[in-house]
């Protein structure tokens, strides 16, 4: 049984350090100023158009097709976007926006067209401070709730459980990585708070990371639970964990 906690220091401190080049704001909020001035900051960010069009499709795509190359995955002739959803307050976006690296960040579903069946992958996409150039990495496949910073700690812990499980089933199985195949959510909690511009302040869940080295099967089961500062801890139950060959 292991516990870590992934996140910021406090809510306040990240809201304060949102920047909003808003005219009426000249230069980033004031952590000892009003929060109602953190909350207009974050607002006009996120009331900005989203990324579209042609340049959106070439950032996502773009992204794909690395991670096809780099996994050894189908390269699909075609994809799907979902919903763009904003990650302001992640930590590591807060900290590029804060340096003045980025303007904003969103996450985005993305499905593969004539590729075999598999969970849609989920691209991080950034716009850059002139509000116009987009940038966009692999960060997952499968339906995750954790936020990029959250779920950056627990890929390492999961692949971690995932080697060590494999070690000892199976030694001559040496992946040059693991990555997930899948991601799925399996429960949570009835005050699970909802989506604030990418991070969750209250409640817990569970998801299932799952691996496929050599043809086997991994399932690792991590749980989830805000902390209330705009962090999580999560927890990995080694013995709960699934391997078929």
């Amino acid at each position: 049984m292991r516990t870590v906690r992934a996140g910021l220091r406090t809510t306040l401190v990240l809201l304060a350090a949102i920047v909003s080049t808003a005219a009426a704001m000249a230069g980033p909020p004031d952590p000892r100023s009003d929060p109602e001035r953190f909350r207009r900051a974050i607002e006009e960010l996120n009331s900005r158009a989203l990324p579209s069009g042609e340049a959106l499709a070439q950032a996502v795509g773009g992204a794909v097709a690395i991670d096809a190359k780099l996994r050894g995955r189908c390269a699909p002739s075609s994809i799907r976007l979902g919903r763009l959803e904003p990650v302001s307050l992640d930590g590591m976006v807060t900290a590029l926006i804060v340096k003045g690296q980025i303007e904003n960040a969103w996450l985005v579903s993305v499905k593969l067209d004539n590729c075999p069946p598999a969970d849609p992958l989920r691209v991080l996409l950034f716009r850059a401070p002139d509000g116009q150039r987009l940038q966009a990495i692999f960060a997952g496949q499968g339906e995750s709730l954790a936020w990029p910073t959250l779920a950056r700690g627990a890929l390492r812990a999961t692949v971690a459980q995932a080697a060590a499980r494999l070690r000892l089933a199976d030694p001559k199985c040496t992946p040059r990585e693991l990555t997930p195949v899948s991601v799925r959510v399996a429960g949570q909690s009835d005050d699970l708070g909802p989506n604030v511009y990418g991070i969750r302040l209250k409640g817990s869940w569970q998801e299932v990371w799952a691996f496929a080295p050599c043809g086997h099967s991994i399932g690792v089961p991590i749980s989830f639970t805000a902390d209330g500062k705009g962090g999580a801890y999560w927890d990995i139950d080694e013995a709960a964990i699934v391997y078929r060959n």
